[in-house]
């Protein structure tokens, strides 16, 4: 009967995978269905725990009768194993990528206690492993050899919780002598609250003195109420038991017993359904709270926001290519100013404009002229002042040399006039002001003569600029009409992305129309309590709203409209480069260097 039940049960968790393994993005809950659905197909699962050096390993190697497993006092074991059954002996090994490997028997070592550096680089990758041998007693159970606890949070030793979820039975195996630590007893507490009651096995007990006894009392007085039972073993008195066919000291070695409680734990069909539907039952609270995580989450929470604004930003009739020619019309202003930037130049001050206020026209080389072009302005500027301030000067002294002379003071000098102190001293201030003038008249035609020299392979350089920068907006343009294209492809990939959600919506359905009604029939597969529990996590499945679908439907019409923009700049407007001659670089109507005045 619990066999027809659990029959049914696998059948119906079977496609539910098969919808959820569409989506990529929930791969760990569907991975844990498969591991149920595995399991529930596989002997039950009989797990061997303890703290580091208890002779876990040794114990399952003295239940097989062989040394199968390595035993290692340098490196204990670091993976979890599970031992199954099989015709043909080898070592499967699940890699944390997904990736599995198969092995011949004898690599054993090199996957569990190896110290090569290959086996260490091996085993940082692995998940687990599975070790098929030609036992009788695999053919009852599959027995599961594992890591030493660790200290964890709170002074709880660690366990794996998906292996300790994967399991019908525990075997918490304690060395004679060595007491159960804190850590150890508050991971006990958490095991019975999940309702994991493991038995507790002594190993290492050669001599059942006194002092063995008094040890197996107090733990059993410490953990009775969270353990089954508690029993003395000495796997290595059982394995040398095998190795001698010492009859006497396999009865010793306690381990016969161990391996009948092993047979009929794994021949209990009940426990093995009751087991499965708990863990279906935990597994859809996962599901449950992975649904309600999806929409706040990416992918679906960025894929949704995008597609969400694109659908809405192509509701308004033409707004998405209204925003696309925009951004083009502003391209072609921009291309057509750079085009004729330099067709209204024709003086030395206009190109200095120009080159102050396009950025683009300037490099180091221009720069350089520049500062050239500046200077000799600055200088045509100082001989201006400075010959204002000469012709100011010599006006005032010419008309006081008239007023005090009655002659014009270059005819009062011509004929010899003799000068007041005062008049001296003027005419050396105009003298003073003279050479000044003559030193920037000088300056101005060596300045002249560098910019000659210059011009005209800096104008093709500014020219050759410009034309840069026509190929950047082409450039630009062109890279807009790119974007658009990844943007559509964005588009169809965020949608192709919820998509992938679909079978999550399917999965929904199923669990509400298949699960839930064959859980209400087979009420026996959980208590009253569990039942009632499971029965609103899929309520609560069913009524959980993915918000893509309606939205999602829209999308393969507007991306068919959503058209790439193209541009003609360059056969519309043609590049009008700079020309400019020496008489256009040279100052217009500089006063004429005055002549010195001689006293």
């Amino acid at each position: 009967m619990e066999q027809n039940s659990l029959h049914q049960l696998i059948e119906r968790m079977k496609p539910l995978h098969v919808m959820l393994e569409q989506n990529t993005y929930i791969t760990n809950t569907t991975r844990r269905l498969k591991l149920i659905i595995e399991d529930a197909q596989e002997k039950e699962a009989l797990l061997f725990l303890g703290k580091e050096r208890v002779g876990k390993t040794t114990l399952i190697n003295a239940l097989l009768g062989r040394e199968l497993l390595s035993v290692s006092t340098k490196n204990p074991t670091s993976v979890n194993t599970f031992i199954k059954y099989g015709e043909r002996e080898c070592v499967k090994a699940y890699f944390l990528d997904g990736m599995i490997a198969t092995f011949d028997i004898d690599k054993i070592q090199l996957l569990t206690t190896g110290d090569t550096f290959s086996a260490q680089i091996i085993r940082e990758h692995l998940d687990y492993i599975e070790v098929y041998v030609q036992h009788e007693l695999l053919r009852h159970a599959t027995i599961v050899d594992t890591v030493a606890l660790q200290v964890g949070a709170d002074n709880t030793a660690y366990f794996s919780s998906i292996v300790l979820e994967r399991v019908q039975e525990v075997f918490w195996v304690l060395r004679n002598g060595s007491a159960a630590t804190m850590e150890e007893y508050n991971l006990l507490v958490k095991m019975n609250e999940r309702n994991i009651k493991p038995y507790f096995i002594v190993n290492a007990v050669e001599q059942r003195d006194a002092t063995t006894q008094d040890f197996v009392k107090e733990e059993l007085a410490k953990y009775s109420e969270l353990c089954r039972g508690m029993m003395t073993v000495s796997a290595v008195q059982a394995i040398e038991a095998k190795k001698t066919n010492n009859t006497q000291l396999l009865i010793d070695a306690n381990v016969t017993q161990l391996t009948q409680i092993v047979k009929e734990a794994g021949n209990d069909p009940s426990k093995k359904l009751q087991h499965t539907a708990q863990r279906f039952s935990r597994w859809l609270r996962r599901f449950q709270r992975e649904l309600q995580m999806i929409p706040q989450r990416d992918p679906y929470l960025s894929a949704f926001a995008s597609v969400k604004k694109y659908v809405e930003e192509a509701s308004v009739e033409f707004s998405l290519q209204q925003r696309d020619m925009a951004i083009l019309g502003a391209f072609e202003e921009e291309y057509k100013q750079a085009s004729q930037v330099l067709k209204s130049v024709q003086t030395l001050y206009q190109l200095l404009q120009v080159l102050a206020t396009e950025l683009y026209l300037r490099d180091e080389t221009i720069e350089q002229f520049e500062a050239q072009a500046i200077a000799y302005q600055e200088t045509v500027r100082d001989y201006r002042k400075q010959h204002a301030e000469y012709t100011q000067l010599f006006t005032q002294v010419d008309k006081q040399f008239e007023k005090t002379y009655e002659l014009h003071l270059v005819e009062g000098l011509n004929n010899g006039v003799e000068l007041s102190d005062y008049f001296k001293e003027q005419i050396e201030r105009l003298d003073g002001l003279q050479q000044h003038c003559t030193e920037l008249f000088t300056t101005i035609k060596e300045k002249e003569k560098d910019i000659f020299g210059q011009l005209y392979a800096v104008q093709n350089h500014i020219t050759a600029l410009a034309a840069e920068r026509l190929k950047a907006i082409l450039q630009q343009v062109n890279d807009l009409s790119r974007q658009q294209l990844r943007e559509r492809t964005y588009m169809q990939s965020y949608s192709d992305k919820l998509n992938e959600f679909t079978c999550i919506i399917e999965a929904q359905s199923f669990v509400r129309d298949a699960i839930r009604p064959f859980l209400q029939t087979e009420n026996k597969l959980l208590s009253n309590e569990e039942l009632e529990a499971t029965l609103a996590t899929i309520d609560a499945i069913a009524t959980l709203k993915l918000p893509h679908q309606i939205l999602n439907e829209q999308m393969p019409s507007l991306l068919s409209e959503h058209t790439i923009i193209k541009c003609d700049f360059d056969s519309k407007y043609k590049l009008q480069p700079l020309h400019l001659t020496e008489a256009d670089v040279v100052s217009a109507e500089l006063p004429e260097l005055p002549a010195k005045l001689m006293l």
